[in-house]
């Protein structure tokens, strides 16, 4: 279901705090229980999750594809991107979302991500619980990511989040997610 609306995501009570107040919602799922499992994937998985998760979906681990993690809910965001110095449109999951979809366990202290070059970076999950962390999976038009531009998947920061100061975190090129 596409939907055309921005979205003042403190007005609706969202959990999202303020750097992603100007989020437009791309796509909505359908409700989900708490505690249902994702299903596996279809298609070629893009996306693997492991560690601290308590609602697997292949082998004691989260795979999704790319239907998988737009079932989640895609949105729209423009944000600053330290690489290229200029305001940039993606579309994506929100971290939180995908985490809360695999039923990450409360101790987990943080996400280590890994590239498909092995380039690796940690985020604290209070930086991820904190929101304005996106999975980005398409440019701003809809459009995939090619793999030279840091696709299928990278890790782009709302403007004013804390972790997305430090343009390394910029993570590009994610296959895995790994809850620790």
């Amino acid at each position: 279901m596409v939907v055309a609306a921005a979205i003042g995501l403190a007005a609706a009570g969202c959990a999202h705090p303020s750097p992603v107040a100007a989020a437009v919602v791309v796509t909505t799922p359908a409700p989900r229980a708490p505690d249902e499992r994702l299903p596996a994937p279809a298609g070629e998985p893009v996306l693997t999750i492991t560690g601290r998760v308590e609602r697997t979906n292949v082998e004691r681990t989260v795979r999704l594809d790319e239907d998988g993690l737009d079932s989640l809910g895609r949105v729209r965001i423009e944000l600053y991107e330290p690489w290229v110095k200029q305001r940039m449109s993606f579309q994506g999951v929100w971290l939180t979302d995908v985490l809360a979809a695999t039923g990450i366990d409360d101790a987990a202290a943080g996400v280590h991500l890994t590239a498909l070059d092995n380039y690796q970076v940690d985020i604290p999950i209070t930086d991820v619980r904190a929101g304005g962390v996106l999975l980005a999976t398409r440019t701003g038009d809809g459009g995939a990511i090619p793999i030279a531009e840091g696709g299928p998947i990278r890790i782009v920061f709302a403007d004013g989040v804390a972790s997305g100061a430090n343009a390394n975190q910029w993570i590009w090129s994610v296959t895995t997610i790994d809850v620790r």
